[in-house]
């Protein structure tokens, strides 16, 4: 009862993080985006930095530090490419599209973990996939965008997906080591890659100072979920915590979006929210 508790209060997160990387992307410019996530992921280093230092677990373990790394470059791309998917579309489209990366650890613990793929998860990923094409926006968009915003959705499946397969093998394989450490170790990564893709300068730098406040809000959000994630991974069921974190997550942040965006909540959208989370929970039966 103690994590379901725990999840339940880390959903309300899931939504800040949402909206705040949405209100950076109004900025506009996939440098200013890259020089936003590279703020973000700077703050939160800064924020594990005690963290780390107080946890009595290995810290400087390879598998800490491989795990982090693989993550923190999969965080630079799906965060940068994900504010670029918020410019064009809506933050429901985006959401799921990240959300429904829970299918990768799914198939690869099929083959890797001896986890069970039942026919009830198959068809709960086929329903994700179909709930993804219900959510699309159709604003008489160009085809060319159409094939960008599919490429888009696909990248931040499998970037996302990663992530979560990183939570697990640092909880199957490297449980003994520094979660703090493990995250510490994603955020600089993340912060590294992304310094170098922004080449942030003066101007740039003074033209960002307005999404400062959410680069804040994000990372704090980002750190505290990334942490409860990676820790409860290896003690609640999946079946328990991607749909309860995941599937509320997205319900929260499609109907925010109707007052904070002022999106059309139409009839397809809404069943494309109920039939990706239900998708999203047969996913782990």
């Amino acid at each position: 009862m103690k994590e379901i508790l725990i999840i339940l209060a880390c959903v309300p997160l899931y939504v800040a993080n949402a909206f705040c990387d949405k209100y950076a992307s109004m900025k506009n410019g996939t440098r200013m985006n890259a020089f936003y996530n590279a703020l973000k992921f700077f703050i939160g280093s800064v924020f594990f930095i005690p963290l780390v230092i107080l946890d009595d677990a290995p810290k400087f373990g390879w598998g800490a530090i491989i795990c982090g790394i693989v993550c923190g470059i999969m965080y630079a791309i799906s965060k940068t490419l994900i504010m670029t998917g918020y410019e064009k579309t809506s933050v429901a489209f985006m959401s799921l599209c990240h959300t429904s990366g829970m299918i990768v650890p799914c198939v690869i613990g099929h083959f890797l973990w001896n986890e069970r793929l039942s026919l009830v998860s198959v068809i709960g990923i086929i329903l994700a996939i179909c709930s993804i094409v219900l959510l699309k926006d159709s604003k008489g968009e160009a085809k060319k965008y159409e094939a960008w915003g599919i490429i888009i959705g696909i990248i931040i499946f499998l970037t996302s997906g990663t992530v979560m397969v990183m939570q697990k093998m640092m909880s199957l394989y490297f449980k003994d080591q520094s979660v703090s450490a493990y995250n510490y170790y994603s955020f600089v990564a993340a912060f590294l890659i992304l310094v170098v893709i922004s080449k942030p300068h003066k101007e740039l730098k003074a033209r960002t100072k307005a999404v400062y406040p959410f680069a804040i809000g994000s990372a704090l959000s980002l750190c505290i979920i990334s942490m409860v994630m990676t820790t409860l991974a290896g003690k609640v069921p999946s079946v328990v915590l991607f749909p309860l974190f995941n599937g509320l997550g997205i319900i929260l942040v499609c109907f925010g979006s109707i007052f904070l965006f002022k999106e059309k909540l139409t009839v397809k959208k809404l069943i494309g929210i109920i039939i990706g989370v239900l998708g999203l929970c047969l996913v782990n039966l």
